[in-house]
């Protein structure tokens, strides 16, 4: 018996397309599965718990549904594997997951205006923030509308003062366009902004862009695709922290896996004893 689990939610017109796929193959093949909407499950812990181990499980969903997923599940050791298959607009997670296949993967924690979310892929504040929330906003997410409010928003933000203490060392940055601290190699549909980093790792990769022209941020843009940008030094400064707490003194949009939180100056990210075993589908 197989259980897969839906976000009826996602305005991503692909997750509707890989849901009836999925259904009308064990349909076509008179497998045994049921098929469940997150949202009809008002207490995913005891749903759980109360879901035989021999039972597979299939989640279906992009960044934003594991986000959701691990935070309604996050008091308790899942008792199953979770076998994941992208059907989000990002899917930055998969991404990483694939390539990378690690037997566990690391859960982390966002502390923002005094409210905590955990992740697994990656955490920011700064321009970053702001792409997701217009991203978010929109009617349609895929990469183009990624790349479109991406532009649109670098032409209007105006690098922040930023205080960011990282383990026990404290930086400071004039003109800092963005912080993000990274558990996976990918945000945004692709871009290779953390490519050294790991899952399965105990420090968690920070980048932090600052001191840089518009025309060289776009530049500096484009090699994110394939990892470039990080030999620009001058400008991107990376290196790895168990630890993170960032200042931007002014209010700024932070974000965890693509889902965003507004009006925030402070935001501290650190691991947590916990772990999660996803699979690729």
């Amino acid at each position: 018996m197989t259980i897969i689990l839906y976000n009826p939610l996602s305005k991503n017109r692909k997750s509707k397309r890989a849901t009836k796929k999925l259904v009308d193959y064990y349909r076509k093949h008179n497998l045994p599965f049921r098929v469940k909407s997150l949202l009809k499950i008002h207490d995913l812990q005891t749903y759980l718990k109360n879901t035989p181990q021999n039972i597979n499980i299939i989640l279906l969903g992009g960044d934003g549904t594991i986000n959701t997923f691990i935070n309604n599940s996050i008091n308790m050791e899942l008792p199953h594997q979770i076998t994941i298959k992208p059907t989000g607009s990002g899917n930055d997670f998969l991404r990483s997951l694939r390539k990378q296949r690690p037997t566990y993967q690391h859960i982390m924690k966002l502390k923002h205006n005094n409210k905590i979310r955990y992740f697994i892929n990656g955490a920011g504040m700064g321009i970053d923030g702001e792409i997701a929330h217009r991203v978010n906003q929109s009617k349609r997410k895929n990469r183009f509308n990624y790349l479109k409010n991406t532009f649109r928003t670098f032409f209007t933000y105006k690098p922040k003062y930023l205080e960011a203490t990282l383990d026990d060392k404290h930086y400071t940055f004039k003109k800092a366009y963005l912080i993000n601290i990274n558990n996976g190699a990918y945000v945004g549909g692709g871009m290779k902004l953390t490519p050294k980093a790991k899952l399965a790792e105990k420090k968690l990769d920070v980048l932090i862009v600052h001191n840089i022209s518009k025309i060289a941020l776009i530049f500096i843009f484009l090699s994110v695709y394939l990892g470039f940008h990080t030999i620009f030094k001058r400008y991107v400064f990376i290196t790895k922290a168990s630890y993170v707490k960032a200042t931007m003194h002014s209010s700024q949009i932070a974000q965890c896996d693509g889902e965003t939180f507004e009006d925030t100056q402070e935001i501290e990210v650190s691991l947590t004893h916990k772990k999660t075993a996803f699979k690729p589908f």
